[in-house]
Protein backbone atom coordinates (compact mmCIF):
# COMPACT_ATOMS: atom_id res chain seq x y z
CA UNK A 1 0.00 0.00 0.00
CA UNK A 2 1.42 3.19 -0.83
CA UNK A 3 1.67 5.56 2.16
CA UNK A 4 0.14 9.06 1.82
CA UNK A 5 2.99 10.51 4.01
CA UNK A 6 6.36 9.47 4.05
CA UNK A 7 8.84 10.49 6.61
CA UNK A 8 12.61 9.98 6.30
CA UNK A 9 14.85 10.15 9.28
CA UNK A 10 18.95 10.97 9.01
CA UNK A 11 21.02 10.77 11.92
CA UNK A 12 23.53 13.74 12.30
CA UNK A 13 26.14 11.83 14.03
CA UNK A 14 29.65 12.90 12.52
CA UNK A 15 31.81 12.20 15.08
CA UNK A 16 34.46 14.79 16.51
CA UNK A 17 37.89 13.54 18.05
CA UNK A 18 37.39 14.43 21.73
CA UNK A 19 40.83 15.43 23.65
CA UNK A 20 40.92 13.56 26.67
CA UNK A 21 43.35 14.36 29.82
CA UNK A 22 43.75 11.22 31.22
CA UNK A 23 46.75 10.42 28.69
CA UNK A 24 50.09 10.67 30.56
CA UNK A 25 53.29 10.45 28.01
CA UNK A 26 56.46 9.53 29.73
CA UNK A 27 59.83 10.72 27.58
CA UNK A 28 62.45 8.42 28.42
CA UNK A 29 66.21 9.31 27.76
CA UNK A 30 67.76 5.95 28.20
CA UNK A 31 66.80 4.75 24.93
CA UNK A 32 65.37 5.60 21.64
CA UNK A 33 61.56 3.68 21.78
CA UNK A 34 58.82 4.10 19.51
CA UNK A 35 55.65 6.23 20.98
CA UNK A 36 54.08 3.22 22.19
CA UNK A 37 50.68 2.84 24.25
CA UNK A 38 50.63 0.18 26.79
CA UNK A 39 47.34 -0.53 28.78
CA UNK A 40 49.09 -2.22 31.95
CA UNK A 41 52.70 -2.40 33.93
CA UNK A 42 52.92 -5.93 32.42
CA UNK A 43 52.98 -4.37 28.93
CA UNK A 44 55.51 -1.89 29.97
CA UNK A 45 57.88 -4.93 31.73
CA UNK A 46 58.09 -6.10 28.02
CA UNK A 47 60.00 -3.04 26.67
CA UNK A 48 61.34 -2.32 30.07
CA UNK A 49 63.21 -3.68 33.27
CA UNK A 50 62.00 -2.73 36.70
CA UNK A 51 65.31 -1.02 37.30
CA UNK A 52 64.59 1.48 34.10
CA UNK A 53 63.10 5.30 35.21
CA UNK A 54 60.75 4.91 32.58
CA UNK A 55 59.00 1.12 34.08
CA UNK A 56 59.23 3.01 37.43
CA UNK A 57 57.37 6.20 36.41
CA UNK A 58 54.56 4.36 34.56
CA UNK A 59 54.16 1.95 38.08
CA UNK A 60 54.06 5.12 39.62
CA UNK A 61 50.91 6.12 37.27
CA UNK A 62 49.46 2.75 36.69
CA UNK A 63 49.51 2.72 40.92
CA UNK A 64 46.98 5.05 41.62
CA UNK A 65 43.49 3.75 42.37
CA UNK A 66 41.92 4.56 40.28
CA UNK A 67 44.63 3.96 36.95
CA UNK A 68 44.94 5.96 33.84
CA UNK A 69 43.46 3.35 31.55
CA UNK A 70 46.77 3.98 29.15
CA UNK A 71 50.13 5.55 29.39
CA UNK A 72 52.46 6.44 26.68
CA UNK A 73 56.07 6.45 26.42
CA UNK A 74 58.03 7.61 23.90
CA UNK A 75 62.17 7.49 24.40
CA UNK A 76 65.00 9.33 22.94
CA UNK A 77 68.56 8.81 23.78
CA UNK A 78 70.07 11.71 25.95
CA UNK A 79 72.75 11.92 28.08
CA UNK A 80 73.02 15.01 30.41
CA UNK A 81 76.90 15.33 30.20
CA UNK A 82 76.99 16.17 26.82
CA UNK A 83 73.52 16.25 25.38
CA UNK A 84 71.29 19.54 25.21
CA UNK A 85 68.23 19.76 26.68
CA UNK A 86 67.26 21.05 22.88
CA UNK A 87 67.15 18.51 22.13
CA UNK A 88 64.58 16.50 24.20
CA UNK A 89 62.89 19.91 22.81
CA UNK A 90 63.29 18.95 19.24
CA UNK A 91 61.91 15.20 19.76
CA UNK A 92 59.03 17.04 21.45
CA UNK A 93 58.17 18.95 18.46
CA UNK A 94 58.62 16.05 16.19
CA UNK A 95 56.35 13.72 18.13
CA UNK A 96 53.46 15.89 18.28
CA UNK A 97 53.31 16.33 14.53
CA UNK A 98 52.53 12.74 14.35
CA UNK A 99 51.27 11.66 17.99
CA UNK A 100 49.60 14.55 19.52
CA UNK A 101 46.50 12.89 21.77
CA UNK A 102 48.49 12.89 25.12
CA UNK A 103 47.48 15.64 26.83
CA UNK A 104 50.19 15.51 30.65
CA UNK A 105 53.72 15.01 30.22
CA UNK A 106 56.83 13.38 32.35
CA UNK A 107 59.97 12.85 31.82
CA UNK A 108 62.92 9.97 33.33
CA UNK A 109 65.71 13.21 33.11
CA UNK A 110 64.51 16.08 35.70
CA UNK A 111 68.08 17.74 35.96
CA UNK A 112 67.81 21.61 36.31
CA UNK A 113 68.20 22.71 32.84
CA UNK A 114 66.51 19.42 31.44
CA UNK A 115 63.25 20.58 33.72
CA UNK A 116 63.98 24.40 32.21
CA UNK A 117 63.67 23.44 28.90
CA UNK A 118 60.71 21.17 28.79
CA UNK A 119 59.09 23.96 31.11
CA UNK A 120 59.41 26.35 28.79
CA UNK A 121 58.07 23.69 25.50
CA UNK A 122 55.14 22.70 27.41
CA UNK A 123 54.06 26.65 27.59
CA UNK A 124 53.90 26.64 23.74
CA UNK A 125 51.62 23.77 24.07
CA UNK A 126 47.97 23.11 25.47
CA UNK A 127 49.48 20.13 28.06
CA UNK A 128 50.81 20.58 31.51
CA UNK A 129 54.39 18.96 32.71
CA UNK A 130 54.66 17.21 35.91
CA UNK A 131 58.12 16.75 37.17
CA UNK A 132 59.73 15.38 40.88
CA UNK A 133 63.09 17.54 41.74
CA UNK A 134 65.41 16.72 44.27
CA UNK A 135 66.87 20.77 44.68
CA UNK A 136 64.78 22.48 46.46
CA UNK A 137 65.82 25.48 44.35
CA UNK A 138 64.36 24.58 40.77
CA UNK A 139 60.54 26.07 41.21
CA UNK A 140 62.15 29.52 42.40
CA UNK A 141 63.96 28.81 38.57
CA UNK A 142 60.29 28.64 36.89
CA UNK A 143 57.51 30.33 35.98
CA UNK A 144 55.02 28.26 34.27
CA UNK A 145 51.21 27.82 34.92
CA UNK A 146 51.92 24.72 33.15
CA UNK A 147 54.37 23.40 35.23
CA UNK A 148 54.29 21.57 38.42
CA UNK A 149 57.48 20.74 40.04
CA UNK A 150 57.28 18.91 43.66
CA UNK A 151 60.43 18.80 45.87
CA UNK A 152 61.12 14.83 47.22
CA UNK A 153 64.16 13.60 48.13
CA UNK A 154 64.21 10.38 46.82
CA UNK A 155 65.31 10.26 42.85
CA UNK A 156 62.32 7.17 43.11
CA UNK A 157 59.45 8.54 44.77
CA UNK A 158 57.87 10.25 41.29
CA UNK A 159 55.39 11.94 43.23
CA UNK A 160 54.47 14.97 41.05
CA UNK A 161 54.32 12.20 38.44
CA UNK A 162 51.52 10.15 40.55
CA UNK A 163 49.76 13.06 41.19
CA UNK A 164 49.45 13.32 37.79
CA UNK A 165 47.48 10.58 37.19
CA UNK A 166 45.60 10.80 40.72
CA UNK A 167 44.06 14.32 39.09
CA UNK A 168 43.73 13.26 35.76
CA UNK A 169 41.27 9.84 36.05
CA UNK A 170 39.02 12.33 37.90
CA UNK A 171 36.56 14.59 37.63
CA UNK A 172 38.97 17.16 35.59
CA UNK A 173 38.93 20.58 37.48
CA UNK A 174 36.31 19.30 40.48
CA UNK A 175 39.57 18.45 42.35
CA UNK A 176 41.89 20.02 44.48
CA UNK A 177 45.61 18.47 43.75
CA UNK A 178 46.15 19.67 47.55
CA UNK A 179 45.56 17.13 50.52
CA UNK A 180 46.21 13.83 48.00
CA UNK A 181 47.60 10.74 49.14
CA UNK A 182 49.79 9.38 46.14
CA UNK A 183 50.29 5.40 46.52
CA UNK A 184 53.46 3.72 46.81
CA UNK A 185 55.51 7.32 47.90
CA UNK A 186 56.34 7.65 51.77
CA UNK A 187 56.85 11.13 53.50
CA UNK A 188 59.86 13.42 52.00
CA UNK A 189 62.85 14.61 54.17
CA UNK A 190 62.01 18.36 54.68
CA UNK A 191 61.84 20.61 57.43
CA UNK A 192 59.31 22.52 57.96
CA UNK A 193 61.40 26.05 57.03
CA UNK A 194 62.42 24.14 53.62
CA UNK A 195 58.81 23.40 53.57
CA UNK A 196 57.55 26.80 53.65
CA UNK A 197 60.74 28.44 51.17
CA UNK A 198 59.27 26.08 48.79
CA UNK A 199 55.92 27.09 49.44
CA UNK A 200 57.03 30.39 48.21
CA UNK A 201 58.75 29.42 45.54
CA UNK A 202 55.49 27.48 44.17
CA UNK A 203 56.47 24.64 44.66
CA UNK A 204 54.88 21.55 47.17
CA UNK A 205 56.31 18.61 48.69
CA UNK A 206 54.96 15.20 50.63
CA UNK A 207 54.44 14.65 53.64
CA UNK A 208 52.69 13.07 57.22
CA UNK A 209 50.26 15.66 58.76
CA UNK A 210 47.54 14.28 60.89
CA UNK A 211 48.53 10.84 60.36
CA UNK A 212 47.86 11.06 56.85
CA UNK A 213 50.76 11.06 53.77
CA UNK A 214 49.47 13.82 51.33
CA UNK A 215 50.63 16.71 49.14
CA UNK A 216 51.36 19.54 50.95
CA UNK A 217 49.79 22.07 48.00
CA UNK A 218 48.65 22.08 44.91
CA UNK A 219 49.74 25.43 42.73
CA UNK A 220 52.16 25.48 39.44
CA UNK A 221 54.93 27.14 39.28
CA UNK A 222 53.21 30.37 38.45
CA UNK A 223 51.17 30.11 41.58
CA UNK A 224 48.19 29.22 40.36
CA UNK A 225 46.15 26.00 41.36
CA UNK A 226 46.86 22.88 39.15
CA UNK A 227 42.36 22.36 39.43
CA UNK A 228 42.00 26.01 37.92
CA UNK A 229 44.31 25.47 35.25
CA UNK A 230 42.88 21.67 34.81
CA UNK A 231 39.67 23.22 34.55
CA UNK A 232 40.45 26.03 32.20
CA UNK A 233 41.84 23.30 29.87
CA UNK A 234 38.12 21.47 30.28
CA UNK A 235 36.27 24.37 29.01
CA UNK A 236 38.62 25.62 26.27
CA UNK A 237 38.21 22.03 24.86
CA UNK A 238 34.91 21.11 25.31
CA UNK A 239 33.85 24.74 23.43
CA UNK A 240 35.75 23.55 20.74
CA UNK A 241 34.79 20.36 20.50
CA UNK A 242 31.38 21.28 20.61
CA UNK A 243 31.59 23.83 18.06
CA UNK A 244 32.94 21.65 15.45
CA UNK A 245 29.87 19.00 16.53
CA UNK A 246 27.82 21.49 15.82
CA UNK A 247 29.43 22.38 12.81
CA UNK A 248 29.92 19.06 11.05
CA UNK A 249 26.46 17.91 11.76
CA UNK A 250 23.98 21.28 10.63
CA UNK A 251 24.01 21.99 6.58
CA UNK A 252 25.30 25.50 7.82
CA UNK A 253 25.56 27.41 10.99
CA UNK A 254 23.25 30.72 9.15
CA UNK A 255 24.93 34.01 9.46
CA UNK A 256 22.03 35.22 11.22
CA UNK A 257 20.32 35.59 14.81
CA UNK A 258 19.43 32.40 14.70
CA UNK A 259 22.96 31.05 13.72
CA UNK A 260 24.68 32.68 16.36
CA UNK A 261 22.10 31.49 19.18
CA UNK A 262 23.25 28.18 18.07
CA UNK A 263 26.63 29.10 18.95
CA UNK A 264 25.42 30.68 22.03
CA UNK A 265 23.66 27.52 23.28
CA UNK A 266 27.18 26.02 22.72
CA UNK A 267 28.53 27.97 25.21
CA UNK A 268 26.19 27.62 27.63
CA UNK A 269 26.16 24.13 27.38
CA UNK A 270 30.03 23.65 28.28
CA UNK A 271 29.32 26.31 31.35
CA UNK A 272 26.59 24.27 32.45
CA UNK A 273 29.17 21.55 32.43
CA UNK A 274 31.57 23.29 34.11
CA UNK A 275 29.44 24.04 36.70
CA UNK A 276 28.59 20.30 37.12
CA UNK A 277 31.87 19.54 37.12
CA UNK A 278 33.04 21.75 40.65
CA UNK A 279 35.08 24.73 37.95
CA UNK A 280 32.15 27.24 37.94
CA UNK A 281 30.61 28.71 41.34
CA UNK A 282 27.23 27.79 42.04
CA UNK A 283 24.91 30.18 43.61
CA UNK A 284 22.64 29.71 46.60
CA UNK A 285 19.80 28.59 44.55
CA UNK A 286 21.93 26.00 42.21
CA UNK A 287 22.63 28.13 39.68
CA UNK A 288 26.00 28.78 37.85
CA UNK A 289 27.76 31.91 37.96
CA UNK A 290 28.26 32.54 35.06
CA UNK A 291 27.08 35.52 32.27
CA UNK A 292 27.49 35.10 28.12
CA UNK A 293 27.23 37.90 25.77
CA UNK A 294 27.17 38.08 22.09
CA UNK A 295 26.86 40.49 19.43
CA UNK A 296 23.56 40.16 16.35
CA UNK A 297 24.24 40.25 13.26
CA UNK A 298 23.60 43.63 12.64
CA UNK A 299 25.91 44.64 14.74
CA UNK A 300 28.71 42.28 12.87
CA UNK A 301 31.26 44.60 11.27
CA UNK A 302 30.49 44.24 6.66
CA UNK A 303 33.52 42.45 6.50
CA UNK A 304 33.36 39.92 9.20
CA UNK A 305 29.99 38.74 7.65
CA UNK A 306 31.48 38.51 4.17
CA UNK A 307 34.77 36.02 5.23
CA UNK A 308 32.24 33.93 7.36
CA UNK A 309 34.05 35.19 10.81
CA UNK A 310 32.25 35.44 13.66
CA UNK A 311 34.04 36.48 16.81
CA UNK A 312 30.96 37.85 18.72
CA UNK A 313 30.20 35.28 22.02
CA UNK A 314 32.37 36.00 24.96
CA UNK A 315 31.87 34.64 28.57
CA UNK A 316 32.81 35.46 31.89
CA UNK A 317 32.42 32.65 35.02
CA UNK A 318 33.23 32.78 38.85
CA UNK A 319 35.35 29.83 39.83
CA UNK A 320 34.30 27.72 42.70
CA UNK A 321 37.67 27.43 43.96
CA UNK A 322 37.94 25.47 46.73
CA UNK A 323 39.13 25.87 50.96
CA UNK A 324 42.72 24.70 51.84
CA UNK A 325 42.86 26.25 55.04
CA UNK A 326 40.97 28.57 57.64
CA UNK A 327 39.82 28.98 61.07
CA UNK A 328 36.94 27.77 63.17
CA UNK A 329 36.14 29.83 66.52
CA UNK A 330 34.46 28.57 69.64
CA UNK A 331 33.24 29.73 72.83
CA UNK A 332 32.84 26.95 76.08
CA UNK A 333 30.83 27.77 78.63
CA UNK A 334 29.53 26.75 81.84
Amino acid sequence: MKKDFVVNISKLTAAIKQRGFGLILVLDTSKDHPYTLYNDIQGVADDYAVTDDAYKIASRIFGQNPAPQQVAIFGKEYDSEIGEPADLVTALNELVNVNNDWFALTCTENANAEVIALSGWIDTQEKMYFTTTQDLSLPAQIESEQTTVMFHHSPEAYVAEGLAAYMLVRMIGGVTAKFRSISGVLASEITATELAQLHDDNGFSYIRKMGVLQTTEGKTTSGEYIDVVLGAFFLQFKMEEESALLAVNTEKIAYDNVGIASLVSVAEKVLKLGVTQGIILRDDDDNGVFQINYVKREDTPTNDIANRVYNGVSWSADLAGAIHEGTISGVLKY
